[in-house]
């Protein structure tokens, strides 16, 4: 993956999260954004996938310019994966067709060929025995991997995962966590905004720290979760380290 920010700004109202954010980065596969709450992780990341405008400043990510007309984005949008922190599933549908669905109606599949790619997928991951539950049958860590399935079967360039396992218990984290390690030592291109630190140090090819309205540190995990000589990434460390083992 190769990425290209250059004097990005974003502003809710008066409110700037982002103010000219500069970085270029290439050759990394997983890319991950930790830092504190409000920072503006989930922006970046909105912008990322083209869910967000930008109010100044241009991104390049692999062959793709951001800063474009709507109507560019959303055939960008139809290449990458996106996964949420509410799962976003469809809850009068089963798991199967959660998966269907955007393959058939977004992505021009036929049918028959849709549900076997997705009942492959289910069967790889170990979810095949959920396929005609609906969500609400289903643990939230079902329901995650289940999400994690639909953002894999349109084959993205890239996946995009916005704190994928703050609405779960530890039990269900650890699935969601492994299946996401899967697909990174699989290959896939991944950017992920998690408060999962150990997850982070160990699937990131390289780490953003977004604080105070920018990338407040940035490097392999060796340097910010091991040689820790940012004072600013050591205080947000020290804070969501304390009660870990």
């Amino acid at each position: 993956m190769r990425l290209e920010i250059a004097n990005l700004t974003k502003r809710f109202g008066d409110n700037v999260v982002l103010d000219s954010v500069n970085l270029t980065l290439d050759g990394i596969n997983s890319l991950v954004l930790i830092g504190p709450s409000g920072g503006g992780k989930t922006t970046l990341l909105r912008i990322l996938a083209g869910l967000e405008h930008m109010n100044d400043g241009n991104i390049i990510i692999n062959s793709h310019c951001l800063n474009c007309p709507e109507q560019e984005l959303l055939e960008y949008r139809r290449h990458i994966g996106m996964v949420y922190q509410a799962y976003n599933l469809f809850p009068h549908l089963t798991a199967l067709q959660n998966i269907v669905l955007p393959l058939t109606q977004v992505h021009g599949m036929e049918k028959r060929a849709a549900e076997e790619h997705a009942c492959s997928l289910l069967e790889r991951f170990h979810l095949a025995e959920h396929a005609h539950k609906h969500p609400a049958a289903l643990s939230g860590g079902q329901q995650q991997r289940i999400a994690i399935c639909r953002a894999v079967a349109i084959k993205p360039e890239y996946l995009l995962l916005d704190e994928p396992t703050s609405a779960l218990d530890p039990e269900y984290t650890s699935e969601v966590l492994d299946l996401i390690e899967e697909l990174h030592e699989e290959g896939m291109e991944l950017v992920l905004v998690t408060h999962e630190m150990g997850f982070a140090h160990n699937a990131a090819d390289y780490v953003l720290f977004i604080a105070d309205g920018g990338i407040a540190a940035h490097g392999t995990p060796k340097d910010i979760f091991e040689t820790r000589e940012n004072p600013r990434v050591n205080r947000f460390l020290d804070k969501v380290l304390k009660y870990t083992s």
